[in-house]
C-alpha cells in the first residue's frame, strides 16, 4: 500500500456534502460485472474500487491463516513487468496511489488518481497487470507472512483482542466467519505461494467483481475504464461456494486468565444481525439506545453513571450476508465484574421486555440522522457507500431513504425486532482477566 499523495490534501479543500439525492448510475457489464458510478465534477479525481466477491477470509482452506489478505496485498507488491520497487515508482510518478483489503467476505482493490486522461489510463494499466499478472513473489509474501505473524503475537498481549477472539470462536465455532479468531502463527506460515496462486484463481472473476467509481469521470468513459482494469481476468470463478447461514449454539462462558492485568475485559455476544434482514434499521436504532450511543446510552448510565463500575461500556450491532456478531463489551476491576456483568444482563433484559422511551427513541434518531450526511462527505465515503448498495443488493435510493426509515420507526417496532432476535439467556460470554 502507497502512502497517501497530494490527492489526499487536495480532496480535504472541498468536497460539498450532498443535500440532494444521490445520481447513482448503475449497470452491468457483458461478463456480469456490476457497476456503481456517482459522478462529481468539483475535482479532477476518480476513486475506483474493484471488489471481489467471496475472496474473504471465510473462503480460506483448513489449516492456513490470512490468504486473503496475504492475496491482496502481495498484489500490490509488482507485477510480471514490474518487480516491487519498480511498480512503487510508476504509482507515485503519476501522483496516484493502489491499495488492495480484505475482509470475511470479500477482497478489493482500489485506486485514486487525477482525472486527465494520461494519468488515469496509465494508473488503469497498473492497477490491470497487478490483478491480471501479479508477481506473488516469494520473499514478499514471506515478509507479508512474518509481518502477520508478529502483529498476532502483539495483539495477543492486550485483553480486548483476546475477549474478541474468544468470543468469534464460541460464536462461530464451525462457521467460516470464525475462521480468523482459530488464526496461529503456525497456519499463517503455513501459507505457500500455491496457496495465493490457488486463491487468485478460484475468486478473482469478472462474474464475482463488483466496481464503484466516484468522481471527475462520465458513464463511456467509466465503461471503459471498467474494461481496461478487468480486461484478462477470468469471465467466471473457478469457485461458486458461498457463506452458509450461521448456527446459533446455547450460552457459553469462558473465563481466559491474565493475571498481570488489574481489571477484567468482559463481553457478551450473539451472532444476530444480516444485511438484508427486514428488522436492520430497528436493530440499528435499538442498538444506539441500549450501548451505541456513548454517555448517551443505557449501559453508560447504569454501568458508569450509576454504578462507577466502568469507564465505558458500549455495544455494537454488525451486518454480513450472514448473521454478524451483536456485541457488548466493558472492562472494570476484578472485585467489580461479577456485580457488572450481572447489572449488565438485567439492563439488556429490561431494554428487550420493555424497549426504548419515546425520549431515548428520538434522542437516537436525531443523533443518527443528524450524523448521517458525515457518511457522504468525501469520494473515499461515497465509494464504500456504494459497494455497501450493491454487495447487499440495495436499491439506488438506500441511501436516499435512510433517514426516512430511521425516523419511521415507533418504539414498539423497536422492542418488537429486539424481542425477535435477541435472546439474552442465549449470549455468549467472555472474560479476560485474572483468576479468583
Amino acid at each position: 500500500m502507497l502512502r497517501p499523495t497530494f490527492l489526499s490534501a487536495l480532496l480535504m479543500l472541498a468536497l460539498a456534502p450532498m443535500a440532494h439525492a444521490l445520481d447513482i448510475q448503475r449497470w452491468h457489464t457483458p461478463q456480469g460485472t456490476e457497476v456503481l458510478l456517482l459522478e462529481r465534477h468539483q475535482l479532477p479525481i476518480v476513486d475506483y474500487v474493484v471488489l471481489f466477491k467471496g475472496a474473504g477470509s471465510a473462503a480460506e482452506p483448513e489449516g492456513k491463516s490470512n490468504i486473503a489478505a496475504a492475496t491482496s496485498e502481495l498484489l500490490t507488491s509488482g507485477t510480471r513487468l514490474l518487480d516491487e520497487d519498480e511498480f512503487n515508482q510508476k504509482i507515485s510518478s503519476l501522483g496516484a496511489n493502489i491499495s488492495g483489503n480484505s475482509s470475511v467476505d470479500f477482497s478489493s482493490m482500489a485506486f485514486r488518481t487525477l482525472s486527465r486522461a494520461d494519468t488515469l489510463h496509465a494508473t488503469a494499466d497498473l492497477l490491470n497487470q497487478a490483478l491480471t499478472q501479479p508477481r506473488f513473489d516469494e520473499n514478499a509474501l514471506q515478509r507479508i507472512k512474518n509481518q502477520a505473524s508478529l502483529s498476532l503475537q502483539q495483539s495477543e498481549s492486550y485483553p480486548s483482542f483476546i475477549a474478541q477472539r474468544e468470543i468469534s470462536r464460541l460464536n462461530y465455532p464451525h462457521h467460516p466467519y470464525g475462521k480468523g479468531a482459530f488464526q496461529t502463527v503456525e497456519k499463517i506460515q503455513s501459507v505457500q505461494r500455491d496457496d495465493i496462486v490457488d486463491f487468485h484463481r478460484q475468486y478473482y472473476a469478472q462474474n464475482k467483481a463488483i466496481v464503484a467509481i466516484v468522481g471527475d469521470i462520465n458513464r463511456e468513459q467509466a465503461n471503459e475504464l471498467v474494461a481496461q482494469t478487468l480486461k484478462g481476468l477470468p469471465e467466471k470463478a473457478a469457485s461458486s461456494q458461498s457463506v452458509p447461514p450461521v448456527d446459533v449454539h446455547d450460552s457459553q462462558r469462558k473465563l481466559v486468565p491474565f493475571p498481570h492485568s488489574s481489571q477484567s475485559t468482559v463481553v457478551l455476544s450473539l451472532p444476530v444481525l444480516t444485511a438484508n434482514s427486514p428488522d436492520y434499521f430497528a436493530l440499528i436504532l435499538g442498538n444506539y439506545v441500549l450501548g451505541g450511543g456513548g454517555f448517551d446510552s443505557r449501559l453508560m448510565k447504569v454501568l458508569r453513571d450509576q454504578y462507577g463500575y466502568t469507564y465505558g461500556a458500549s455495544s455494537d450491532m454488525d451486518a454480513y450476508t450472514q448473521a454478524a456478531p451483536f456485541t457488548i463489551e466493558f472492562t472494570t476491576a476484578h472485585k467489580n465484574r461479577d456485580a457488572a456483568l450481572k447489572a449488565t444482563q438485567q439492563v439488556l433484559r429490561d431494554f428487550i421486555t420493555n424497549g426504548a422511551s419515546e425520549s431515548e427513541l428520538q434522542q437516537a434518531k436525531a443523533n443518527i440522522t443528524g450524523s448521517f450526511p458525515l457518511r457522504l462527505d468525501s469520494n473515499q465515503k461515497l465509494l464504500n457507500n456504494l459497494i455497501h448498495l450493491a454487495y447487499h443488493n440495495y436499491p439506488n435510493d438506500w441511501l436516499d431513504t435512510y433517514n426516512d426509515k430511521i425516523n419511521a420507526l415507533t418504539a414498539e417496532d423497536v422492542k418488537r425486532a429486539w424481542q425477535r432476535h435477541i435472546q439474552p439467556e442465549k449470549l455468549n460470554i467472555v472474560i479476560v482477566g485474572a483468576e479468583k
